[in-house]
């Protein structure tokens, strides 16, 4: 049940949640804050034993290149990994650590944190079922309810779209690439690529 899941009572728990609340619109916060509550709910359906400070840490400051604290030409997920880096070193965390989160925030536009350890295979799990939802995932109604009740999605699929578009409109210079695969798919036959509204109309969610 989520009311055994507790959040991990640190001073850098705090510090990180701040700095994501000051920068984020409200519905991009209540957005980090519902991924970290869904990767814990996937860990504690698994028994799975996770870094809950890492965790937190890597769900709550994942989207920190959305928002003007990280405004550089780079894609929002390095731009954002990068603040996080240099905010949790500067709060006193050590580089090894913070690179963990770096590595988690990076990597979370793709596949490769399901395939890392538990922890970056669950945040990754977490920030998915909330943006696109997760195939297969049985996570218990009411427990889903009450991180809603306690950050409600606020019009979500439609201002992170608004959000997404803001993010090419503004990385000319340095452009979101495909996959040379991808490429190479598409020279073959042409692909049918969704726009972002159809794959976050995916998600188990109204809004």
């Amino acid at each position: 049940m989520i009311s055994d899941i507790k959040v991990p009572d640190s001073s850098i728990v705090r510090e990180a949640e701040d700095l994501a609340r000051s920068v984020s619109n409200d519905t991009l916060f209540n957005h980090v804050m519902r991924c970290y509550w869904f990767g814990e709910l996937f860990a504690q359906q698994e028994g799975t034993k996770v870094d809950s400070e890492l965790m937190f840490l890597s769900a709550v400051l994942h989207d920190l290149g959305l928002t003007d604290h990280a405004p550089g030409p780079h894609r929002f997920e390095i731009e954002g990994a990068s603040a996080a880096r240099t905010f949790l070193v500067e709060q006193g965390v050590t580089e090894d650590r913070a690179q963990k989160v770096w590595d988690n925030i990076a990597l979370h536009t793709w596949d490769m944190n399901h395939f890392r350890g538990d922890t970056s295979r669950l945040t990754q799990l977490g920030l998915a079922y909330d943006v696109s939802g997760v195939a297969g995932a049985q996570l218990d109604p009411a427990d889903v309810a009450e991180v809603l009740r306690r950050y409600p999605r606020r019009n979500f699929k439609r201002a992170f779209n608004e959000m997404l578009n803001h993010e090419v409109d503004c990385k000319q210079q340095y452009p979101h690439w495909f996959h040379i695969c991808s490429r190479v798919a598409h020279n073959r036959s042409p692909l049918t690529i969704v726009d972002a509204p159809a794959v976050l109309d995916w998600a188990p969610f109204d809004e």
